[in-house]
């Protein structure tokens, strides 16, 4: 079996870590159009070393050079999205093609190939909004047209299974894969504390890119007022970011705007090989992500690889958190540091209830998303396109 995988910006050691699991045992190849998104996963090991990979190209990197030109003056000055060049004809030979949201242009190339080839066609879906990534020309009738053409759309949500049934999928063409986490890699234990963190520490961690909408403003806010309120643990309070992307300067400025600079480490970017300890040195993870009309948390990979590492996760009701945390964290209000605030006032003056979520939280995972559970639903999506 050749299986052409077709992901965007998610080639990344999470995401690709079931494939390694499928019952087929499929050539795979990484179709990839090379953006800054991707220069920063490759900090931390982009997870394709062991696939074939083949190089598709925005507009603003290959072809016409007249036109290149243009949309790379537009991409700068005009605020315009690069768009992938047409690349179906790569796709010839494949018994499989996933690929990944229906709005997408490596998406409309699939379902030419699946016209031209009669080779299957997957299309997973994140977005858990109806009528989103609509407001650019085009991507409306795009997003109905793979609808319409694809075999199966895949969820890694119930919400992204009810937002698909607002844009007229039916259910029958729908396939729920429950995302999935190396429960062995990711498991508790013991760390020695690393990034000048001291045993005496009580560490609070957050995972993720620094864009706004990850909601580390709120979180730093929350910080701000826990040390104000004083008391031997407020001192012993640290925040380890681990994460990289456009954003730093103004996270950092944050910091030292708020005078926390003493309570904040930034480690940047780290290999994926790294984070299980990264999540084993913490007291607490913390998901403050926001919540928008636009965006919403649509999954949340560092908080499930915080919860099988045993941890207490404190996170915030945006998109489906709700839905993977369920009882086994504290969930609280999204954009508001008051309900961080209180939360973590709750985790640190009592270790039973942080020995409680930890416990509740891996056991969770254990159930529901383990990567073997991940890997079998993938097998059988893929079998059932085979036929």
């Amino acid at each position: 079996m050749k299986l052409a995988l077709l992901m965007g910006n998610r080639y990344n050691p999470w995401h690709l870590q079931g494939f390694k699991r499928l019952r087929q045992r499929p050539t795979i190849t990484a179709f990839r159009a090379e953006s800054q998104i991707q220069d920063h996963f490759k900090e931390r090991g982009d997870g394709t070393e062991w696939m074939e990979r083949e190089r598709i190209y925005f507009d603003t990197q290959a072809g016409n050079a007249v036109a290149r030109a243009y949309y790379t003056f537009a991409e700068r000055y005009r605020n315009r999205s690069p768009r992938v060049l047409p690349f179906q004809e790569l796709l010839k030979g494949y018994n499989v093609i996933h690929s990944w949201e229906l709005f997408t242009d490596w998406s409309a190339s699939a379902l030419e190939a699946r016209k031209q080839y009669n080779i299957p066609l997957a299309i997973t879906v994140w977005d858990l909004l109806p009528f989103n990534m609509e407001r650019e020309p085009g991507r409306r009738e795009l997003k109905k047209r793979v609808a319409d053409g694809t075999d199966r759309v895949v969820v890694y949500t119930e919400r992204s299974r009810t937002m698909l049934s607002f844009e007229g999928v039916a259910q029958d063409r729908i396939a729920y894969v429950p995302p999935g986490v190396d429960t062995e890699m990711f498991s508790p234990g013991v760390a020695p504390r690393e990034f000048g963190l001291s045993d005496d520490d009580f560490v609070v961690l957050f995972v993720g890119w620094f864009v706004p909408r990850k909601g580390i403003d709120f979180l730093l806010f929350a910080l701000r007022k826990l040390i104000d309120e004083g008391g031997g643990a407020a001192k012993r309070i640290k925040l380890l970011i681990v994460g990289s992307g456009a954003g730093r300067e103004r996270v950092e400025a944050l910091i030292a705007r708020l005078d926390l600079q003493a309570h904040c480490i930034i480690t940047g970017a780290l290999t994926y090989e790294r984070m299980p300890n990264a999540f084993r040195m913490c007291d607490v993870f913390v998901l403050p992500s926001v919540a928008s009309d636009e965006w919403q948390e649509q999954f949340g990979m560092s908080l499930i690889e915080a919860m099988a590492t045993g941890k207490p996760c404190i996170a915030t009701l945006s998109g489906a958190i709700d839905e993977i945390a369920g009882d086994a964290a504290l969930l609280v209000q999204p954009n508001d540091f008051t309900t961080i605030y209180r939360a973590l006032r709750r985790v640190i003056n009592h270790a039973d209830e942080r020995a409680r979520l930890g416990a509740e939280a891996r056991a969770r995972v254990r159930r529901n998303f383990d990567l073997t559970l991940h890997a079998n639903a993938l097998s059988d999506l893929y079998d059932d396109l085979l036929k």
